[in-house]
């Protein structure tokens, strides 16, 4: 049995800073963030018949979100696009998620409509802080990755 190791920087999470347009710019989440994960918030449905002694529970869907705490770097795109949405409502994104550790070029990635909310500006970290709604099912597709380091740009493609 061959087991590895998996670090955090082999899931790739971008956002399109310019949603609404025929094409997507995707801006690397990760500067200045030291932890990101993804919440299901599993939405359940029980019910306890009255011939029975234990409750049936089915999984009806789950409620995917995340929470960011982003120090502040000037220069970082996903910084200026998500500031930008400190005083607006219902602030619309695209998430993209790449899972690098697929083989080939062409990385295993859902792209998903989002919602980011601003909980928190400034503090004595010079942070903000913000949740991402992940809106609906996801679609799938692969990204291929261009570049190095921060500049690194993925090219989404749809599943057919």
């Amino acid at each position: 049995m061959d087991i590895t190791k998996m670090k955090r920087s082999q899931w790739l999470t971008f956002l399109n800073t310019t949603p609404g347009t025929n094409s997507a710019t995707w801006a690397l989440l990760g500067v200045g963030v030291t932890d990101f994960g993804l919440e299901y918030n599993p939405q359940v449905e029980t019910e306890k018949w009255i011939v029975e002694d234990n409750a049936r529970t089915t999984h009806e869907s789950n409620q995917l979100q995340g929470s960011v705490t982003q120090q502040i770097y000037l220069g970082d795109p996903c910084y200026a696009f998500v500031n930008a949405a400190r005083d607006q409502l219902n602030y619309k994104t695209e998430i993209l998620i790449v899972d690098t550790t697929t083989e080939g070029t062409a990385k295993a990635a859902k792209k998903y409509d989002g919602t980011i909310a601003v909980t928190s500006y400034m503090s004595d970290t010079a942070s903000i802080e913000y949740d991402l709604y992940f809106n609906g099912d996801p679609e799938n597709g692969t990204a291929t990755i261009a570049g190095t380091g921060l500049d690194i740009v993925p090219t989404y493609a749809k599943t057919i």
